[in-house]
């Protein structure tokens, strides 16, 4: 069987399906040469020679240091995923192809269910696994690229907020979907960021670490041995205003002085859990 020639249509073909500079994808198909049984197979044989590339790429840059990156986050039906996808350089971080990449990841966590890096490598995007994808992307954008975190959300309602692939932010509860993602917004913009939803949710060893600190000062050291737990407990109240959600001064949307949880009674909202991420 004749091998046909490499014309511009062929590679055009096979830069359509995986997305790569014309000269990989023409020197991908001379090195897959031989009897194929048609121009199909062997555009299939080419994205393999791809791949297994991009693998090769991957390892060989497996070590640059990727101290910059993006976030993406998708929401369907319940549920919310964002996905922090690491790179070597801000430049690329704001390039569409990393944009866009990235909030294609976002959507597989959602769509596969996937809470965790290892699960989001294994699904599937576009026909192939993630970490497939992954090496294919390197090879385009010319960087390391990791996914380094993947954190998600269910509930009766979701919203989310992603600001500029910086911050994003996930709360889940119920009522109105666009009311509920001002308290995902607010979420993003409080200081402190919140450690937790209510004070049962705040980790235990935060609590204590906050109470040894308080218990050490000056002003505390200074009152009777009997009545510093008591002291020191009336003064955690004002870390959990400042840094439990609930408890927090709302930001967006709110009357004077009100708190998260009075601005969700107000409008009718519940809120049930949130998941931050920041670069």
């Amino acid at each position: 069987m004749n091998q046909p020639e490499i014309s511009a249509k062929l590679v055009m073909t096979l830069r359509d399906r995986i997305n790569l500079p014309m000269m990989k994808c023409k020197q991908a198909l001379e090195a897959t040469k031989g009897a194929h049984a048609d121009e199909k197979a062997w555009i299939d044989a080419a994205i393999e020679n791809l791949r297994k590339q991009g693998m090769a790429a991957v390892d060989k840059m497996a070590g640059r240091e990727t101290t910059n990156g993006g976030l993406g986050m998708a929401l369907a039906g319940g549920k919310g995923a964002i996905v922090l996808l690491a790179c070597q350089t801000d430049f690329v971080s704001g390039n569409d192809t990393f944009k866009a990449f990235v909030k294609q990841l976002a959507e597989v966590a959602v769509a596969s269910g996937a809470d965790s890096v290892e699960a989001l490598k294994a699904a599937k995007l576009d026909g192939q696994t993630v970490t497939e994808a992954l090496a294919t992307k390197v090879q385009q954008i010319g960087e390391n690229l990791v996914i380094s975190k993947v954190v998600s959300l269910t509930g009766q309602v979701i919203a989310g907020y992603n600001h500029v692939g910086r911050i994003a932010t996930l709360v889940s509860g119920s009522g109105d979907t666009d009311k509920l993602r001002k308290v995902a917004m607010h979420v993003a913009s409080a200081t402190p960021v919140p450690v937790g939803l209510d004070r049962a949710s705040v980790d235990p060893a935060l609590v204590k670490k906050e109470e040894e600190i308080l218990m050490a000062t000056p002003e505390v050291q200074s009152k009777p041995e009997a009545m510093r737990g008591k002291i020191v407990q009336g003064k955690l109240g004002r870390f959990f205003k400042e840094n439990v959600l609930l408890e927090q001064e709302m930001l967006l949307d709110a009357e004077k002085g009100e708190t998260v949880e009075k601005y969700a009674k107000r409008l009718g909202l519940t809120v049930t859990g949130f998941v931050r991420l920041a670069v």
